[in-house]
């Protein structure tokens, strides 16, 4: 995060530049029509989609290492989290622009949003396009809070880092300091950020699920040869993760380099990316071979003459390729030699990225040029508009990217420390009576600062077996046993996540049913009041507003949201070190020093 070289610069301008270019493609279209696409009639979708499609699923790999890995407990996925969390959501700002640039009337998006107008025109929440906007937007939302959540404690150590360095009014302390919300490293904000952090991974688990099975639905949910197949949604999900680890390689192995990160990120991590994208090669080739065995097994004959046509038609090398590049190829990572060096790994990740969005392409485009009527066959070519505002788009990606990599923590260095605080700890026996956190103002309170995790859970203990019951702790991470020894109450952030959640559901239903009540639409011979149809809405109204309960929680009881950090806060706590603050009597102050020897603090600090 220090001062950038002349080759940051230049890869931000040229990146810059690619995206500019792409904007004046786009108001070219935009001026002219989209007569200046290869779109015809019947190939009404085609690269605008693949991108939505294909960035979306880059987005999944975020979430996945984060969240479904963080419950998993997998310890590997410390070093690579952050940077894959920022991955995603600059992947899912990227792929909202493409819903907007294939409308071609940008101005007319507004008649999607649900909101009352005295038109009384609402959208149809039947249709698996609304169900992708509120999919899209919930993904999008819960991953940015959890991808901020994540990063505060870092965000407090280049606070102070900067503040030592530059001084506390400089425009860069200042930022950081706004950005850390008062975060001091307190036992009570761990405790509570510990189970804030736990709800968002569970919340977010099943979105992932849910999200690309939306974008499938965009599909399976019409009638066309090769797409109206019930396997789309696992099908979709299983690449999406397939093409975002792949993409998660692709990023981390030159800035591992550029970034001399070299000590925190290894070939370990690398070796376990590696591995986890063997498992989706492998259920992205089930899923080729089962589409072959439906197409075929359904006795239909338009499904099965239009996947033989994907198989041996003009069409047929965009197939095996995405077969070669995303079953064939990955599967050479089962050779340790291949994943275990850089060059392979990085030749790979590239192979699938490409496979991917040709495997997206492949999918929209076929079914639309070769469906049920031979007199409506087409063919499709995109033109130079298109393939504009695609490079764009990879453009776009890799600046926010390339941004982030010196503007924020790339690596997320309060887990990677909580790693070596956990070796440590030593378990032992808690207090035997509650202890209380909230510092009285007029008794004399002694700091203990400590090296060490280890430390201060003795020092901790050692309080408690000696009487002292009011005390609070610093650390740069969360130490788990402080948890035991200071018998802190379960969090009340749980209550705030379940009513969030609670409200989402009713509201969701309550606005898809108010809706289908207003405008009384029977669509595909389905009832106004579908219900089924409605539990997408339902669901993603629990994840959203669980979410944002979550964060509100979070705020209100780790008193986050300011900018002032605890009394007696030292910016060592941000780092390396580690504080017990003790309230006692004038009386007690050497007692107890005494008490607190055996724990070996480094320094005592008394205030009156």
């Amino acid at each position: 995060m220090q001062k950038p070289g002349y080759g940051f610069y230049l890869a931000v301008v040229s990146l810059a530049g690619l995206v500019g270019l792409a904007a004046l493609s786009l108001m070219y279209q935009v001026q002219a029509g989209m007569g200046v696409t290869g779109l015809n009639r019947p190939v009404g979708w085609a690269v605008y989609i693949t991108n939505f499609v294909f960035w979306v699923g880059i987005a999944h790999s975020g979430t996945l290492i984060s969240a479904i890995l963080y419950l998993l407990r997998a310890k590997w996925r410390d070093a690579v989290s952050r940077s894959a969390e920022a991955m995603t959501i600059f992947a899912v700002m990227t792929a909202g622009l493409f819903p907007l640039i294939h409308l071609g009337r940008l101005w007319a998006v507004y008649y999607i949003i649900p909101y009352p107008s005295q038109r009384q025109i609402w959208p149809n929440f039947v249709s698996p396009l609304v169900w992708d906007v509120l999919a899209v937007s919930t993904y999008f939302t819960v991953s940015l809070i959890f991808w901020y959540i994540g990063m505060i404690p870092d965000l407090a150590a280049a606070r102070d880092r900067y503040r030592a360095e530059l001084g506390p009014e400089q425009l860069k302390s200042r930022i950081y300091r706004a950005l850390s919300l008062g975060w001091s490293g307190t036992g009570t904000q761990w405790h509570h950020y510990g189970r804030s952090y736990l709800f968002f991974a569970a919340l977010a688990t099943p979105l992932v699920v849910s999200v690309h099975s939306v974008v499938s639905w965009d599909f399976a949910m019409s009638l066309l040869p090769g797409w109206h197949s019930a396997i789309f949604p696992p099908y979709f999900v299983a690449g999406a993760i397939h093409s975002g680890l792949a993409m998660v390689l692709t990023l981390l192995i030159p800035m591992r380099k550029l970034l001399h990160l070299e000590r925190l990120i290894e070939m370990h991590h690398f070796e376990m990316l590696a591995k986890t994208i063997v498992l989706t090669a492998t259920i992205v080739g089930y899923a080729y071979a089962v589409e072959a065995f439906i197409a075929w097994y359904s006795g239909d004959l338009v499904e099965w003459q239009n996947h033989k046509w994907r198989l041996f038609g003009p069409v047929a090398w965009m197939y095996w390729l995405c077969v070669v590049c995303n079953v064939l190829v990955p599967w050479l990572f089962v050779f340790r030699r291949l994943r275990t060096h850089y060059l392979p790994l990085l030749v790979i990740s590239l192979l699938v990225n490409v496979g991917m969005w040709y495997e997206r392409l492949m999918i929209i485009y076929t079914s639309q040029a070769h469906d049920f009527l031979p007199h409506n066959f087409g063919r499709y070519l995109p033109t130079w508009v298109e393939l504009m505002i695609t490079a764009g788009s990879f453009g776009f990606f890799f600046l926010f990217f390339v941004l982030f990599t010196k503007g924020l923590p790339t690596v997320p260095l309060s887990e990677l420390k909580g790693q070596v605080a956990e070796n440590e700890l030593s378990p032992g026996a808690s207090c035997p009576e509650t202890v209380s956190h909230r510092l009285p103002l007029h008794r004399p309170t002694v700091l203990a600062v400590f090296s060490s995790a280890g430390s201060l859970v003795r020092g901790a203990r050692c309080c408690c077996e000696s009487g002292f019951q009011v005390m609070e702790t610093f650390s740069p991470v969360k130490i788990e046993p402080l948890s035991e020894v200071l018998k802190l109450k379960k969090s009340p952030v749980r209550l705030f996540t379940l009513a969030g959640a609670v409200a989402g559901l009713a509201g969701g239903f309550w606005l898809a049913g108010g809706t289908a009540l207003v405008n009384r639409l029977t669509v595909g011979g389905k009832p106004p009041l579908s219900w089924i149809p409605f539990c997408v809405v339902g669901f993603e109204g629990t994840i959203l507003l669980g979410s944002l309960a979550n964060l509100l929680g979070l705020a209100l009881l780790a008193r986050l949201f300011r900018l002032e950090t605890a009394p007696s806060y030292d910016p060592r706590f941000s780092r390396d070190k580690f504080g017990l603050l003790v309230s006692c009597g004038p009386d007690q102050v050497e007692l107890l020093k005494e008490r607190l020897s055996p724990a070996r603090p480094e320094e005592f600090h008394v205030r009156q």
